[in-house]
């Protein structure tokens, strides 16, 4: 599969297919030079030891009705994930739809708090940007395209319905729409 290139999957049986190797972009949120030990994020409150992010235990993930806006630090020390926030840059954007979402939410808000915790244990810097209600769904933004990738399989693991893929050509950027009614 190339990097613009969708899959439509529509049943439960049939595989879905994610994009695992993916080119190597450098991504100018990471620095290449080491940070001090023990710098704190000023946004999340993450900690960078031993050459990683980590987050604290009290990390909540954020989910706005429309409105609500995002707190964004004047200045200081920020982490890749919060200056990617700040930014307003995303890695993954993905758009529940369908009837079916305003009928289950509590359970697919559930399924993606899990998978992004499961997410962050393996990488603290894949974190949900925003999570957006509007009239014809859920719209979610990631700070990278494996997080998108990985709630909308998950969703079309759980619930079925339809899954299409879509990245971008000069980026790491995923779009991923699930769709199911009723």
């Amino acid at each position: 599969m190339t990097n613009h290139q969708s899959a439509n999957h529509s049943s439960s049986k049939e595989p879905v297919h994610i994009r695992r190797n993916v080119e190597d972009f450098d991504d100018p949120y990471i620095p290449e030079e080491h940070l001090p030990e023990g710098t704190k994020c000023n946004l999340c409150g993450s900690i960078w030891h031993e050459n990683h992010w980590h987050l604290p235990d009290d990390y909540q993930l954020p989910i706005r009705r429309p409105g609500q806006q995002n707190e964004t630090p004047s200045h200081g020390s920020l982490c890749p994930a919060c200056r990617k926030i700040q930014d307003h840059v995303p890695g993954g954007v993905l758009r529940l739809s369908g009837s079916f979402v305003f009928d289950h939410e509590e359970e697919i808000l559930n399924l993606i708090r899990n998978e992004t915790i499961k997410a962050m244990g393996l990488n603290p810097l894949e974190r949900i940007m925003s999570l957006e209600f509007d009239d014809g769904g859920i719209e979610i933004t990631t700070t990278n395209e494996k997080l998108a990738q990985r709630i909308g399989k998950a969703l079309h693991k759980a619930y079925s319905g339809s899954i299409e893929y879509k990245w971008s050509e000069d980026t790491k950027l995923a779009r991923v729409h699930w769709h199911r009614d009723v």
